[in-house]
């Protein structure tokens, strides 16, 4: 079982976040994560020997699927209206103040010639501010590389507030941002979350993915 969002449904794009029920889907693009803010275009992996490190992918290919894990990380997936060029990215807490999102949709902007406020954005599931408890170090980073961002407490941390605010700074439209505000911690018969999983997850996962819609559509 896979989580969509009407705002990419409604453009055709073929797209799921993962949950514990969800099949496999072995010829999805991934990149190794190592939470950072490098995001890659599909036509890189073509070009390397291995899995190449990044976390975040795009793509304008048809015929390619692209997607992130996460396992309380909060995963994104963006398209153009047009729904021909998409990305998904990766963002714990290190790249999401740093701006892997933004980032990200600075590669689908200036590869689909498409401005931010055309470009459509949807925020899954993740460890929400209800369990997110993070220490100084994570605020320090997030006053020198996301500045303006402040809530009303710094003993958790809101990732869907932290890229929403990104977002808005970057020019895409609220009307263009979507969210799926469900913590992965809160639910375990849904999601696998590191913090509430502990040893029992071991090394599993969700995949969050994305297609572009078919050019015939449009």
């Amino acid at each position: 079982m896979y989580l969509r969002h009407p705002l990419l449904s409604s453009l055709g794009v073929e797209h799921g976040f993962g949950t514990t029920a969800s099949d496999l889907r072995p010829t999805c693009l991934t990149a190794c994560q190592v939470h950072g803010t490098k995001v890659l275009s599909s036509c890189e992996f073509r070009n390397c020997d291995g899995i190449p490190e990044g976390d975040g992918v795009v793509t304008g290919d048809k015929e390619v699927e692209i997607g992130v894990w996460t396992a309380d990380c909060l995963p994104v997936l963006s398209a153009t209206k047009s729904g021909t060029f998409v990305g998904a990215f990766h963002a714990g807490w290190r790249g999401a103040s740093a701006g892997i999102v933004p980032s990200g949709l600075k590669k689908i902007s200036g590869e689909s010639r498409t401005p931010f406020s055309e470009l459509v954005v949807v925020l899954g599931p993740a460890i929400g501010p209800c369990c997110y408890e993070v220490g100084p170090e994570v605020w320090e980073a997030i006053r020198m590389n996301s500045p303006g961002y402040a809530q009303l407490t710094e003993r958790t941390l809101d990732l869907w507030g932290l890229v929403t605010h990104q977002l808005l700074r970057a020019g895409v439209l609220n009307e263009n941002i979507g969210r799926i505000s469900l913590c992965t911690r809160c639910h375990p018969e849904l999601f696998y979350s590191h913090r509430g999983w502990g040893k029992q997850r071991g090394k599993r996962s969700m995949l969050n993915f994305i297609r572009p819609a078919n050019d015939d559509r449009h």
